[in-house]
């Protein structure tokens, strides 16, 4: 017997096979979903309405054989035979309704209609009228609850209340059948320490819903079902007790279930050698609540009294003209590196023309593989992305402008435009901008003319409801998202070698939408705004720079020549 949770994710699966499981990394494809619900529900009150009229044709002939078959009984009685059956005018009206009528009643009564509704709505995902979410799906927004538990110290029973702390609006609360299905997609991708968690919580939610009606159509979940995978769970989480007695339970509840009484004697044969290692914890992807990161993106980092001292705002306009009138509002966020808050960099006009125009180019965001100069989509990131050329459309080259206004960089050397929108849960762990780090050194990323990274502008394209913001864990900085401003800092110290203070990350989004931009621009050209030091000035590279294959470590200042004379990064 196939369980009525293993078939939706059959269908899942299968039957909006043209879908690509991407929906999750999105928030705008997200809210795309709200018209292929509406174009869905269409198609159901279509088949709704059919389906009456159908049943209103068949009730019809019903009726009609019916008040045939009385009227004939009642005429044969009261004549005492079956002369009226007999007679060829109710003979051929008794041979037409059961052989040509009933020709025709019998088709009708086997149109599949709901087939035919499911071929239309495949129809239209094939030919991108609509998209509708797949397994993957649901496993990437999934993963995405468990990591904003992780990230805000959320219990599980809070998120699934609807009613979430920092968040200003209260949705609908998770059913059991939502909290099981949740259960066993982190199962599946091995989350079993919080897999256990949702599962339990189903267990104790359904044993609440069991005493209320419940509505037609509803999924039965049964409590077997929900004990199985719980033990499965507990069990790969490392509790073997706790297993046990939950499979106990199950075979008392149903002793033909599959499997229980070998899963029964296995626990007891694992607690009988208190072997504890003999089968660890599948925690593969084990989160573990309470880094520093995750303090940052709840608002907990506090800078120290010296920092806090030194940060003031003030007005700038890098002695350019155009900006006499209006001159830049920045804010300073730290100060040594520099990290700034500057207001009011884009319209709001050109804010929804840039997200407008990015939107039919964006595809799953990408990561740079360790030492090539591929991309490859990963669990650190998500969202969607794209770059826009200037050639896309106008608002593109007045964006650009206007960065180089307020960096006071050449943009010659700037990399195009990347739009990002953030999915469920969306973020981007840990990261820098350049390319020349401790670590490694990606010599396939740098340009051959233009050099590293030097700085990066990111502009907040909207305001988050809650979550989303940008942190420096090594600085103890946290930026929270702003509609029309950015945050703004050097990626490199002046002597061209990467600064590791500059790492950062996108924290979760835990409510609403954030849309960004990203402009990174290059060394070359810029030596003009930001002159390079007459002294190496990265103590963190006191040791030189990894070695590339082949060649024997040097120490940073013998490539002070490569870096002060070109900008081009060393080969």
């Amino acid at each position: 017997m196939i369980c009525w949770w293993s078939l939706f994710l059959l269908i899942l699966a299968i039957n909006i096979s043209s879908n690509n499981g991407d929906v999750f990394t999105s928030m705008a494809d997200v809210g795309t979903l709200v018209g292929s619900a509406q174009r869905l529900t269409h198609v159901l009150q279509e088949l709704v309405r059919a389906e009456k009229e159908r049943i209103q044709v068949i009730e019809k002939f019903v009726k009609e054989q019916k008040e045939f078959n009385q009227n004939l009984l009642i005429r044969s009685n009261r004549e005492g035979n079956s002369a009226q059956l007999y007679h060829p005018i109710t003979a051929f009206r008794f041979v037409k309704h059961l052989g040509v009528d009933w020709q025709y009643y019998s088709q009708l009564i086997g149109l599949n209609l709901a087939a035919t509704a499911v071929d239309e709505v495949k129809r239209l995902s094939d030919s991108h009228q609509i998209k509708l979410p797949v397994e993957d799906d649901l496993k990437g927004a999934s993963e995405a609850l468990v990591r904003l538990q992780h990230t805000y110290d959320l219990d599980e029973d809070v998120v699934a209340s609807g009613d979430i702390p920092g968040v200003p609006t209260k949705t609908k609360n998770l059913t059991s059948v939502d909290c099981f299905l949740l259960g066993i997609n982190l199962a599946h991708l091995h989350f079993h320490d919080y897999a256990h968690r949702w599962l339990n919580l189903s267990l104790s939610l359904y044993e609440k819903e069991d005493k209320a009606p419940r509505e037609f159509g509803q999924p039965q979940l049964r409590k077997a079902e929900i004990l199985d995978w719980l033990q499965h769970s507990v069990y790969n989480h490392g509790d073997a007790p706790w297993a046990l007695e939950l499979s106990e339970q199950l075979l008392k509840l149903d002793p033909e279930f599959p499997n229980v009484k070998e899963n029964i004697q296995v626990y007891k044969d694992f607690i009988a050698s208190k072997n504890l290692e003999g089968k660890p914890a599948d925690n593969k992807q084990k989160l573990v609540r309470g880094g520093h990161y995750e303090r940052l993106c709840r608002g907990e980092g506090q800078l120290n009294k010296t920092v806090l001292s030194l940060l003031r705002c003030f007005y700038e306009t890098w002695n350019n003209p155009s900006l006499l009138l209006q001159p830049l509002k920045f804010e300073m966020a730290y100060t040594d590196p520099e990290i700034y808050i500057i207001h009011d960099v884009a319209l709001n006009s050109q804010i929804e023309r840039v997200k407008l125009v990015s939107r039919k180019h964006m595809k799953r965001a990408m990561v740079v593989k360790a030492g090539t100069g591929d991309s490859e989509t990963a669990r650190i990131r998500i969202s969607k992305s794209a770059f826009i050329a200037e050639q896309e459309d106008p608002v593109i080259g007045e964006l650009n402008r206007r960065i180089g206004q307020v960096t006071n960089l050449n943009m010659e050397v700037a990399e195009n435009l990347q739009m990002a929108n953030y999915g469920i849960g969306g973020h981007y762990d840990a990261h820098f901008d350049h390319f020349r780090t401790l670590k490694e050194i990606n010599y396939a990323q740098m340009h051959e003319n233009w050099g590293d990274r030097i700085a990066t502008l990111l502009v907040y394209l909207s305001d988050v409801e809650a979550g989303g913001a940008t942190v420096f864990p090594r600085l103890n900085v946290t930026l929270y998202p702003q509609r029309g401003s950015a945050a703004f800092w050097y990626n490199l110290h002046r002597d061209g070698l990467g600064n590791e203070n500059m790492l950062h990350a996108g924290c979760p989004v835990l409510s609403g939408v954030k849309w960004i931009s990203n402009k990174w621009i290059r060394e070359k050209f810029q030596d003009p705004a930001r002159p390079c030091g007459l002294q190496p000035d990265s103590p963190e590279w006191v040791d030189g720079w990894p070695d590339p294959p082949g060649t024997e470590k040097k120490k940073a200042d013998d490539y002070s020549s490569h870096i002060f004379g070109n900008g081009s990064p060393v080969k």
